[in-house]
């Protein structure tokens, strides 16, 4: 496959916006992953107002307003700052890279509500200058476990609350080559100053400034330094089951309610609609999750009819809708790094997954960066020109087994077992 594509090794923020086909990108970091609902509907309004009405929702529970432009850029920020979403420089908002459960402080499962650790891990980061020259991608999962864990999403620094003989705890680890490297335990009042220190050390002994990359010796040096509690430490048990969209009860009065958005772009119109509706059942917050879903607590009357509203403007409210199991870049008209029509070809792949009983993942990506997803899919579609490489059970880095021309999708080829396909 060609390489001839522009890795940017960033992600776009606020105070540094990224160019794309269809303007600037602006992201909006919300504190602990929640927003209020009239905030949202703020946001809603400015994305039809500063930018071209799109709305992404990204991998890393965050808000991207799309099509700003340079004129509409700096009372875009104006506003944000309103709201108390814009940081202060670009460097201190670029190390803010911390995922939540979507349900902390709602779900009885969880083993700890993880927000006082993010808040204060927040605080720690913006007043360390030596920690602006972590990596952008640099990010922190703070996982109190549950319904809905952050088993899967990737993370320089994992902070996984957990029991043990010495009652609640909070295990450390980073990523290492396949599975995280647990370093010990430590206690909850300390996992937000241990989490700033091993990422210290990140930035003085890894080659990349990524926790993956740091060799043996360097992981040994920083168990060394770190002098957790490895007396009772064991890999935190996965999670319970993981249902993303519709209804999840958590109590005999409340529920949570999971709003899939189709490949993560939504409209603000959209958005604004969606806002009315959470504010007549008087839902105040709306919490953002790696899954490219909205999550929002209500009870049980409400949840039900919730999902029905939802559903009307389009959001996913079902586990089994093929969109919420296929991941698809912007595609042509919003990056100029391909010609494809990704999302549509997404469409017309999922209506066949549906036809065909597929249960597998998609990632649909426009060109060889695969921006989309960085975890594995059992297909993958990688642009080049004006086809696809096709993968299978691997990343858009991974080797191609043959080509598909979007013209003459062929479906039962396209959803053949690698076996089967080798014949």
């Amino acid at each position: 496959m060609s390489a001839a594509v522009e890795i940017k090794g960033w992600c776009p923020g606020a105070r540094r916006p990224m160019p794309s086909g269809d303007g600037l990108i602006v992201r909006v970091r919300p504190h602990g992953g929640a927003l209020p609902v009239s905030t949202l509907r703020e946001l809603a309004e400015a994305a039809r107002r500063y930018g071209n009405g799109e709305i992404d929702l990204t991998r890393r529970a965050n808000l991207q307003i799309r099509g700003v432009s340079s004129e509409t850029l700096v009372p875009l920020w104006e506003l944000m700052a309103s709201l108390g979403l814009l940081d202060d420089s670009a460097e201190r908002e670029a190390i803010r890279n911390i995922v939540v459960n979507p349900l902390a402080g709602h779900d009885p499962a969880e083993r700890a509500d993880m927000r006082p650790v993010a808040a204060e891990l927040e605080t720690l980061l913006a007043s360390d200058q030596t920690l602006h020259a972590l990596p952008p991608k640099f990010g922190f999962a703070l996982d109190g476990g549950g319904r809905l864990p952050l088993t899967e999403l990737a993370a320089d620094v994992r902070l996984v609350a957990c029991g043990g003989t010495r009652g609640r705890r909070v295990a450390v680890g980073i990523a290492g080559s396949d599975d995280p490297v647990w370093l010990g335990t430590t206690a909850v009042i300390d996992a937000a100053s241990t989490a700033v220190h091993l990422a210290r050390l990140v930035l003085q002994l890894s080659p990349t400034r990524r926790s993956a990359t740091l060799p043996p010796s360097a992981i040994a040096a920083v168990s060394a330094e770190l002098n957790l509690d490895v007396s009772d430490i064991a890999p935190p048990s996965a999670a319970m089951g993981q249902r993303h969209c519709g209804v999840i009860a958590l109590t005999d009065q409340t529920c949570a309610v999971g709003l899939g958005v189709p490949f993560g772009r939504i409209d603000s119109d959209a958005l604004a609609r969606l806002t009315a509706v959470l504010a007549a059942h008087d839902v105040a917050e709306v919490r953002l999750s790696p899954w490219r879903a909205l999550y929002v607590v209500a009870g049980a009357v409400s949840a039900g009819q919730l999902v029905a509203e939802a559903a009307r403007l389009g959001l996913v409210v079902d586990d089994a809708d093929p969109l919420m199991r296929i991941d698809a870049c912007s595609g042509a008209g919003c990056c100029p790094s391909t010609e494809l029509a990704t999302r549509q070809h997404a469409r017309m792949i999922a209506d066949a997954m549906a036809r065909t009983g597929f249960n597998g993942t998609l990632h649909v990506s426009g060109c060889a960066k695969g921006c989309a997803r960085s975890a594995a899919a059992d297909i993958v579609l990688v642009g080049e020109a004006k086809g696809y490489h096709i993968v299978r059970h691997g990343t858009v880095k991974s080797e191609p087994c043959g080509m598909l021309d979007p013209a003459e999708i062929d479906v039962d080829g396209l959803f053949e077992t690698k076996e089967k396909a080798d014949v």
